[in-house]
């Protein structure tokens, strides 16, 4: 893999939430957020988000604003999910209207992709699920899904579309819950431009191992984006990559070093109650690290993957400890 790290506007936000609505901190201004990055090595790219704002309009304007501060587009997001309009889902609804809206915006952020030289385009179906028995009609819903995204992946198939599955939240139940059903429904669509993307986070929630999800997604060459936040398997609170879940991780990166991928992988974090900038410094650090322990293993490769066909996880684990302890 080639590892090109990323991060959001979000990473340095003021982090409300429903108990403290109005943040832990005060905004910081676009540009200082930029400079905050644009310091921080081994970050190259901002993840940006359709509809532009707070980041300039125009595409042009936008590439040259990221430019001056030595950063590129890495990924572009469709925000379909932070107006009650799309309560019932963007892609699922009953209800004609929002979908075609939905589409339109997709097919407006895949021109705009283009422009700016985004790598792939987000689609998560936040609020495409339920919360109750009997509240909808699952086969119609996964149907609707099915057909909406399927004529946005038909729009350009030159430019790919990275869905990103979560088992709950802000529905109690999503229908694109983990990495098995993301693969179920990016078979259904058929678009040979529909991956997906793996978010620690979600994974972790979910109850996945993260090295099979990574092996699962590289076998049909559906990995298009990965995202990097931690969490203790519960809920998802976005905290830093490699504070947690250490073996589990480093197996994930690992997996993820044996692939081709040389997308991005955006550091998708909020830390509500401690310093913003260091942070985010300490979140790239991690992940490099994470990177250099695993280019070690990656060595050994031969001897690991020979422990593992024979199943000897004892001699692999001596290994590794000797290796980076």
């Amino acid at each position: 893999m080639k590892l090109n790290v990323d991060a959001h506007l979000w990473c340095l936000g003021a982090y409300g939430e429903r108990y403290v609505p109005g943040g832990y901190f005060e905004e910081l201004s676009v540009d200082k957020q930029l400079e905050i990055m644009s310091k921080i090595e081994g970050l190259t790219g901002l993840f940006v988000f359709y509809p532009f704002p707070p980041m300039p309009e125009d595409p042009d304007k936008l590439v040259k604003k990221l430019d001056d501060f030595g950063l590129k587009v890495s990924n572009l997001a469709v925000e379909c999910w932070g107006d009650r309009k799309w309560k019932y889902g963007a892609f699922s609804t009953n209800e004609t209207a929002i979908r075609k809206e939905a589409i339109k915006m997709f097919k407006d952020a895949i021109d705009l992709s283009k422009e700016i030289g985004a790598d792939s385009i987000l689609l998560w179906p936040a609020h495409d699920g339920f919360d109750y028995p009997f509240q909808t009609d699952y086969g119609q819903g996964w149907k609707n899904m099915v057909e909406t995204v399927a004529e946005i992946c038909s729009y350009d198939k030159s430019v790919k579309i990275a869905l990103e599955a979560k088992s709950k939240d802000p529905r109690q139940k999503q229908y694109i819950s983990d990495t098995g059903k993301a693969l179920t429904f990016i078979n259904d669509v058929g678009a040979p431009n529909l991956g997906a993307a793996i978010d620690v986070g979600h994974s972790l929630m979910a109850g996945e191992n993260l090295a099979e999800s990574v092996a699962l997604l590289d076998a049909h060459k559906r990995l298009y984006q990965v995202h990097l936040n931690e969490n203790y398997k519960d809920s998802d609170p976005d905290l830093i990559f490699g504070t947690i879940n250490f073996w589990e991780l480093l197996e994930f990166f690992y997996h993820l070093g044996k692939t081709d991928f040389s997308g991005w992988s955006s550091i998708d974090i909020i830390v509500p109650r401690d310093d913003r900038e260091k942070s985010l410094r300490l979140g790239v650090k991690l992940i490099w690290k994470y990177k250099e322990m695993a280019d070690r293993l990656l060595e050994h490769q031969n001897e690991i993957d020979e422990n593992m066909k024979g199943y000897h996880f004892a001699d692999n684990m001596d290994m590794i400890v000797d290796l980076l302890f």
